[in-house]
Parts: structure tokens; C-alpha cells; sequence
């Protein structure tokens, strides 16, 4: 009887979340993929055309000036802390100022404070931290972060001329990290792709125009409003930086094997989709599948699919070179999966929670 008693009232609780999920709009969702900047239709035609790509890409990183404020702290990196309020005569008792090494976690030693998980974060927001802990002990304490030794590694992949493995020397941005790959060859298409994993070990995306980044984001972008900062992304430590050959197309989102695949030959949605391992039953939002496809240098259509619908004989359409395939996670299933399968486990929810 009292274990019916609790099942019922975490049902009740599940449910009640769940209720107040899709009357939010499912804001618990993760981020979607970001496909703010698409790529032109037609690749690069020529040397010429690539020459002059790569020298816009070499003068641009030339031109670049990187804020330190936009790198992330990383293992290995060594950072001074300086308190500023801490008169000279007493730097005995608390270090003024203080080197530190990032460890493999990510995270310093910090006299007084102790440990503090530092990996991740800007400068500022590690000054912000450590006042916030030296608060106990200083009165409104001044706190100064400066990265003395960057550790960080990025990696540039594809179609360019020398890929590799770059050590970070400071702030720098997909521009910058081009440059030092040589640029791109004349194999390369009009996509960049960036991958990166946060904190939380969750991996992100991002598909950036080739031409509009060489232009300086001034060649068109989507409606969203991307500039020539957010087209030419700070990069982080652990990026992958990819420029794929021309004549592929980008599958996103909510599917087995995220990535970019050769479009060898004609590809119906379906197809590319299985290419891809297929949309992910427990996550997918088969109503909202979303094709972008550049149609000049300021024009993007979109195509929203309903893959039901194609599954039941609808018209399965035709994907093309540069397309980016974004497959949306439902709101409902990602409930189910990670928030009310941890309540419950061991009890089947397909005939309690129709589709998405």
C-alpha cells in the first residue's frame, strides 16, 4: 500500500512537471544548434577565387584585435591573481600577488580562498569569483586576473592548407586560426563548422559562411542578425575547427551522428537523414525538421519538414551541396528521457505520453 501510495505521488509530481514544461514552451530544452551564418550555393570555382579568399582571411587576422577579455581559462595556463587592496607591509601574511597553474580539472589553489573551479571562465568572470570569496576575509576586495602562459589547443581540420593542431598564444578567432592553418584550398565548399563542448560536456555547434566571414560579415547573413563579431566567433581551447570539402551537407541536432557527409550522389531528406544514423526516436522532433539552403549571397530558404508526413508518402525533398539539415529536439521526449525516466525507472511511458 505505501509503495502504490509513492508511485502514485511521483506520477503526480511528473506529471505536474510536465504539464508546466509544455505550457512554457518547453524551455528546458537544450540550445539548438547554431546555424546563424549559411553558406553560399556554389563553392569556390577557381585558385583565384580561393587566393582571394585567403588573402581577405590573412588581412582580417591581421586587423583582428582580440580582447583578452573573450578567452577562456584552461588547464595548464598560468594565471596571476593580484589583490590590490592589500598594502605592501602586509603581503607576508596574504600574497599581493600570486602565480598559479590551471590544473587538469581546471581549477586553482588560491591562498586564503582554497580551491576555486576557474577552467571555463573569462578573467573577469574569475575576478568576479574570487572576490566574491575574498569577500569573507577583505573588505571589498580588488581582485586582478591576468593569463601570463596560454596552454590552450585548438585544431583546424578539412579543406585547408596546412591542418594541424595550434597552441593558443592568446585571445583568437576562427579568422585568426584560418590564418595559421594557410587558409583554405581550392577542395574547400563555403562552410565552416566549429565544434565545441561546454562545461557540462554537452556538444555544441556552429555553421559559419566561408565567404561572409572572408568579407568581414558584410555579405549577407540570415535573418537572425549576425554581425561581423558573431560570424567571426572567438574560439576556446578544445575547439575543432572544420572546413569541409566542397559538395557536402551538414546533419545537426537531434540525430545519431552529427556531422558533414559527401553528397556523392542524389539525396532525398530520408537519405541524408540515414546517412547521419538516422533522427534519434527518444529525442527527435520529426514535425519540425528544418532544411537551410542559401539562395544567393543574401538569401536564405527555409524548408520546414514534417517527416511523418514524408514516412506516410509525402514528398521526400531533394537536399543539395552546402545544406544544413537542423533536426530539433521535442520538448516532450527530452522530459521523458533525462527528467521523469530519473524519477522513475523501470516504467514504460509510450502509452502515457503521446507524440511530440
Amino acid at each position: 500500500m505505501t509503495s502504490r501510495v509513492v508511485f502514485q505521488g511521483l506520477w503526480a509530481l511528473a506529471i505536474a512537471w510536465l504539464s508546466a514544461l509544455v505550457a512554457a514552451g518547453c524551455g528546458a530544452v537544450p540550445d539548438r544548434p547554431k546555424t546563424a551564418n549559411l553558406p553560399s550555393a556554389d563553392p569556390p570555382a577557381s585558385s583565384a577565387a580561393v587566393n582571394e579568399i585567403n588573402q581577405s582571411l590573412s588581412m582580417l587576422a591581421s586587423q583582428t584585435n582580440s580582447s583578452p577579455a573573450d578567452y577562456r581559462i584552461g588547464p595548464d595556463d598560468l594565471i596571476q591573481i593580484t589583490i590590490y587592496n592589500i598594502p605592501e607591509q602586509e603581503a607576508r601574511i596574504t600574497p599581493r600577488t600570486v602565480l598559479l597553474r590551471v590544473s587538469q580539472q581546471g581549477s586553482v589553489v588560491a591562498p586564503l580562498v582554497g580551491e576555486l573551479p576557474i577552467g571555463g571562465m573569462t578573467t573577469r568572470e574569475a575576478e568576479r569569483e574570487l572576490a566574491k570569496r575574498y569577500a569573507k576575509y577583505i573588505r571589498d576586495p580588488q581582485i586582478g586576473v591576468l593569463v601570463t602562459e596560454y596552454r590552450q589547443r585548438v585544431s583546424v581540420m578539412g579543406a585547408v592548407q596546412k591542418p594541424g593542431v595550434f597552441e593558443l598564444t592568446g585571445p583568437k578567432s576562427v579568422i585568426d586560426m584560418l590564418a595559421l592553418a594557410g587558409g583554405v584550398t581550392e577542395k574547400a565548399g563555403n562552410q565552416v563548422h566549429l565544434y565545441r563542448q561546454d562545461s557540462q560536456g554537452r556538444r555544441q555547434s556552429a555553421v559559419i559562411d566561408l565567404l561572409v566571414l572572408a568579407s568581414g560579415g558584410s555579405a549577407g547573413s540570415l535573418a537572425t542578425g549576425a554581425d561581423a563579431a558573431a560570424v567571426n566567433m572567438p574560439v576556446q581551447g578544445g575547439d575543432v575547427i572544420n572546413v569541409p570539402h566542397a559538395g557536402t551537407f551538414f546533419v545537426d541536432g537531434a540525430v545519431r551522428k552529427p556531422g558533414s557527409y559527401p553528397l556523392g550522389r542524389h539525396y532525398t531528406l530520408t537519405q541524408a537523414l540515414a546517412m547521419a544514423g538516422g533522427a534519434d526516436p527518444e529525442l527527435a522532433d520529426y514535425d519540425e525538421i528544418t532544411i537551410y539552403r542559401r539562395r544567393g549571397p543574401a538569401n536564405t530558404e527555409t524548408i520546414t519538414v514534417d517527416l511523418t508526413a514524408v514516412n506516410r508518402g509525402a514528398k521526400d525533398p531533394t537536399i543539395e551541396p552546402d545544406d544544413v539539415i537542423l533536426v530539433p529536439m521535442s520538448g516532450v521526449k527530452y522530459f521523458v528521457k533525462r527528467f521523469v525516466g530519473t524519477i522513475i525507472s523501470g516504467v514504460s511511458f509510450g502509452s502515457f505520453v503521446g507524440g511530440s
